[in-house]
């Protein structure tokens, strides 16, 4: 079965939108201690953040459908930014994203395991390396061109 690149999936404007959403979900999640999916929901902003730049890289007004995809380390090489995130100046956000892709290997534990099997810390500290002013990964994102 071929593969159509060419089938629209989700806007970029609907993406664009949809990230820091997700990111406040993440905080609010937090907030009434809900840290399963306040972890899972974090991932999802990064996912899709990374999507966001996938089609800006590619001059997409639509992820295609061929791209609506999950896993974080093929959303990096789609956003052609698997090397630039090796390089020395982004050592201390490369620390980062290998942290967020170890949490990303529970993803179904955040979504059917219990609350209490999750802390407020982990949620922190992934919001943390995501958001960092310095090091964060999607603020790291944000600058890269």
């Amino acid at each position: 079965m071929a593969i159509a690149f060419n089938k629209p999936g989700s806007s970029l404007a609907e993406l664009n939108a949809a990230w820091p959403d997700r990111l406040k979900d993440a905080e609010a999640l937090l907030a009434a201690g809900r840290h399963g999916f306040a972890l899972a929901t974090a991932l999802y902003a990064l996912e899709i953040r990374l999507k966001v730049l996938i089609c800006v890289r590619l001059e997409l007004d639509h992820l295609p459908r061929a791209f609506e995809i999950h896993e974080l380390d093929q959303l990096l090489v789609l956003a052609g930014l698997s090397r630039r995130v090796e390089r020395k100046p982004a050592r201390n956000v490369k620390r980062n994203w290998d942290q967020i892709r170890l949490m990303e290997a529970h993803l179904n534990e955040f979504r059917y395991r219990a609350d209490a099997n999750w802390t407020a810390t982990q949620v922190q500290n992934m919001l943390h390396q995501l958001c960092n002013p310095k090091n964060g990964v999607i603020t790291w994102l944000g600058k890269v061109r």
